[in-house]
């Protein structure tokens, strides 16, 4: 309710914020297929069944381990305020669910059933463009004109155009969030 207050929806864009497309503010990156005989390296990965209803992951261990043959390349290890997508799974409601995930030193990967969209505008926070994304509207948008969205893929996320509104509304979002999570 708050973020409606103060940025309105964000397909709508009620509140005339300037809009820049998502792909615009990032980059996206698929995740690794894996083989189960590939061994020597252990490492924390994430995957379709850690997203449940969680907006952030910040504690990697908890992740399950998977046993590579090499340390993946930089482009599958994982970022402090990555943004992670569901990308396929037989179970629809979760295809495009998406969270931010803080893995601080741990070396985490992610699985191919995901996509990871990385920030590389400074005009733009993390917790907000999270909580566009989980918008009911935005979510409705990536899956077109059917309910569900089968499959998510970066041309898809290529066709969102995001609202972005003063960085200063954006930080005070941001504390409000962290007011609300240090309460809990």
């Amino acid at each position: 309710a708050r973020f409606v207050e103060m940025f309105g929806d964000p397909v709508a864009n009620d509140k005339g914020w300037k809009t820049k497309p998502l792909l615009d503010m990032g980059k996206c990156k698929n995740g690794m297929n894996f083989h189960y005989d590939d061994s020597g390296v252990e490492i924390s990965c994430l995957g379709v069944g850690d997203f449940k209803d969680l907006s952030v992951i910040d504690n990697t261990k908890k992740l399950s381990i998977v046993s590579l043959n090499e340390m993946p390349s930089e482009e599958y290890l994982l970022k402090d305020g990555d943004i992670v997508f569901v990308r396929s799974n037989g179970n629809k409601d979760l295809v495009g669910r998406s969270l931010a995930i803080y893995p601080g030193n741990l070396p985490t990967t992610f699985s191919g059933f995901c996509i990871r969209y990385r920030i590389h505008d400074d005009e733009i926070t993390v917790p907000y463009l999270l909580r566009v994304l989980k918008m009911e509207s935005m979510r409705k948008k990536m899956a077109g004109r059917g309910a569900n969205i089968q499959n998510l893929n970066q041309q898809i996320l290529g066709t969102l155009v995001i609202p972005v509104p003063p960085i200063e509304l954006q930080n005070q979002f941001v504390d409000f969030v962290r007011a609300i999570d240090k309460s809990k």
